[in-house]
């Protein structure tokens, strides 16, 4: 756990939460100086600042798992810096430094649909004949024999 700070982080907010509902709870514990909810997609968390560490450490210590429309609330102290998508990820156990992924500047990631055709079964009438352009060339090759000359076909009545 990080240092007490008068800043805390509340995570795991239910979609529906408001500042006001943030503010009524946490006033009890002191006087606040700023209060930020932010929304960003699935994921609603906030910022209160207290005028006091004391303050903050005493809402931290009191309300940290509570429930808040319907959600439980994950409480830390802020750390004074924005978080990076690496350091999200290495929160949650995916590594964060991914030196595969950085190692040049042009490198592109590939798009999934290469690897979901790997895995397709090829059809049988697929595997049964050869394919396309391989018969298209057979055909060339024949073609560009020279045929025999044959004779039309007697009838059986010669002069």
């Amino acid at each position: 756990m990080s240092e007490p700070k008068k800043k805390l982080w509340i995570g795991n907010l239910a979609y529906k939460v408001q500042k006001d509902d943030l503010e009524e709870l946490f006033k009890q514990y002191g006087q606040i100086t700023e209060i930020k909810v932010l929304d960003k997609g699935p994921h609603v968390y906030a910022f209160v600042e207290f005028e006091k560490v004391e303050k903050a450490i005493e809402a931290f210590n009191s309300l940290q798992g509570r429930e808040l429309k319907g959600q439980a609330m994950k409480i830390e102290y802020a750390s004074g810096r924005k978080r990076s998508t690496n350091d999200r990820d290495k929160d949650r156990g995916r590594g964060g430094n991914d030196k595969y992924r950085k190692r040049d500047s042009n490198y592109k990631r590939r798009s999934r649909s290469r690897s979901n055709d790997r895995h397709k079964k090829k059809s049988k009438s697929n595997k049964r004949h050869s394919s396309s352009s391989e018969s298209s060339r057979r055909n060339k090759q024949y073609n560009n024999k020279k045929q025999p000359v044959r004779s039309p076909p007697s009838d059986g009545l010669s002069n």
